[in-house]
């Protein structure tokens, strides 16, 4: 008689990135794709990244959406292009969480609640304890944190405001000039 043993199934890692400020140059309510900029080295830094395993998924609050300012499908022109800019560098997102939500609908998404990323990290089979949050704002370091994900400020787009609220925080924060110098946290 054989035993068939089920074959241990090891999560992933996820580099979870917000967009506005860490992703692209960070523009108020940004919604045409003419506004997209990559900060520089941010291709490069996202394809060692990728190289290194991790799956790479944007968490983004997008207000402007429950504000009308602009449309679902104008995020998701600005998406595509983000995608197809990364593509030329051989960086391939592996998914996209939104929240589209107005501040005063206390919806459940909207970070600082960890939501989004749970729901990544079922869906994706990912480890949050494993991962890192790459973000901005007090609202990414608190999302990574709130989903014991481990948290990363750039000082890109909001993060020179944020780096005034550090001490905020228990838990322990890297902090970095931008998202290229992230890859120092990419263990060999």
């Amino acid at each position: 008689m054989t035993t068939t043993l089920t074959p241990y199934t090891q999560l992933q890692k996820a580099l979870f990135l917000d967009r506005d400020g860490v992703v692209i140059k960070y523009v108020p309510y940004l919604s045409k794709v003419e506004q997209v900029e990559l900060p520089l080295g941010a291709g490069e830094a996202l394809k060692q990244w990728q190289n290194a395993g991790y799956l790479l998924i944007l968490i983004t609050n997008q207000a402007g959406v429950g504000r009308g300012y602009y449309t679902l499908e104008d995020v998701e022109k600005v998406h595509n292009h983000i995608i197809d800019e990364y593509g030329k560098f051989g960086v391939r997102f592996d998914d996209i969480f939104l929240c589209p939500h107005h501040p005063q609908d206390h919806c459940l998404c909207r970070k600082p609640s960890p939501k989004m990323l749970i729901d990544a990290s079922k869906k994706h089979g990912i480890s949050l304890s494993q991962s890192f949050f790459v973000g901005d704002a007090p609202s990414d370091v608190e999302c990574a944190i709130n989903a014991e994900c481990q948290p990363v400020l750039v000082l890109t787009g909001r993060g020179q405001e944020t780096l005034q609220r550090i001490v905020e925080y228990t838990k322990k924060v890297e902090i970095f000039d931008s998202l290229q110098d992230t890859v120092k946290l990419i263990k060999p």
